[in-house]
């Protein structure tokens, strides 16, 4: 099972400032909605309301249970989940939302959630950073307390720019470092998560970059059945794909038809003959994140709590 490795760790103080920043817009999104807007359509099953829930319950269980429970986590809080256990997980965490309850009530159930980050964060020095703690989810598992912290940042970021996106909004955009930050994330993804057996069998170097952003560029080498995730473009690109970070949502989220983002000039490619092999190798449809299924539990998380935790104690 291959480490979830971002490309350089971020300070405590840099990873709190993107957070609370990001907490603002979207604070900052929702207040243009007035009363009889949060009944509109988020996607087929949502509506703007919606939103803030789900952030307060994945913040509350996932981000700040983990922090907070750190190596105490019980044995079968760590084994994870089977496909249908993903879909009950879902229900248990989302679905159960009384059809009652306010937007005003979700909002608050959300900014409480913050807090509990807050709180869990407010006791951690810089090393306690890189202790242990556990995320349930796809790819994931035993990780560091930064990259609990990095996984809240850019969830919260893809469900802004979700929103943004249902909401037709044109202005509040997430600041440049927020943005870069979530973008290094879901591409150290998309290497956590290639498609091995196809990688075996293929040598690619894909240069992924985000118009408007100054040095939003990162490159994807696959070889040997495995991929090295590096900042900056490779000259020797078989693959150049540029869209907007806008454009990446909402291709990705199922908001937006990749093919016709191709057709009308969204998504503008170099080296088209290995659009299709980059396709197999990272079939990344959606960038929420999901309970991980029983089966990719083995030994060897807990082989990497025992490796996190010798480090943080040295």
């Amino acid at each position: 099972m291959t480490t979830f490795t971002l490309l350089a760790p971020t300070t405590r103080a840099a990873l709190l400032a993107d957070l609370e920043a990001l907490w603002q817009c979207f604070d900052e999104v929702v207040a243009t909605l007035g009363p009889d807007d949060w009944s509109g359509k988020h996607g087929q099953h949502w509506t703007f309301a919606d939103v803030p829930y789900h952030l307060a319950s994945f913040d509350r269980e996932v981000i700040a249970t983990a922090i907070k429970g750190g190596l105490t986590v019980q044995t079968l809080e760590q084994l994870q989940r089977t496909e249908a256990e993903q879909d009950g997980w879902k229900e248990i965490q989302f679905t159960p939302r009384p059809t009652a309850t306010t937007p005003e009530q979700c909002l608050e159930q959300m900014w409480a959630s913050r807090q509990a980050i807050r709180d869990a964060f407010a006791g951690l020095s810089e090393a306690d950073l890189d202790r242990p703690v556990f995320l349930p989810l796809v790819g994931l598992g035993w990780v560091s307390v930064r990259l609990a912290l990095e996984t809240c940042c850019s969830h919260t970021w893809n469900h802004l720019m979700q929103l943004r996106c249902w909401m037709k909004c044109t202005t509040l955009l997430p600041g440049p470092a927020q943005t870069q930050r979530a973008l290094s994330y879901f591409l150290a993804s998309f290497a956590r998560n290639l498609k091995r057996e196809q990688a075996a069998q293929t040598h690619l170097t894909a240069v992924m970059e985000f118009s408007g952003l100054d040095g939003a560029v990162w490159t994807l080498q696959v070889a040997g059945g495995s991929c090295h995730l590096s900042e900056g473009a490779d000259a020797r690109a078989d693959l150049v794909i540029v869209q907007s970070p806008e454009t990446f949502v909402t291709t990705r989220t199922g908001i937006e038809n990749p093919t016709l983002a191709l057709g009308t000039g969204k998504v503008k490619v170099q080296g088209w003959r290995n659009l299709a092999t980059f396709e197999k190798l990272f079939p990344i449809t959606s960038l929420d994140f999901a309970p991980a299924p029983r089966e990719t539990w083995d030994g060897r998380m807990a082989k990497r709590a025992e490796m996190l935790a010798q480090t943080h104690a040295a």
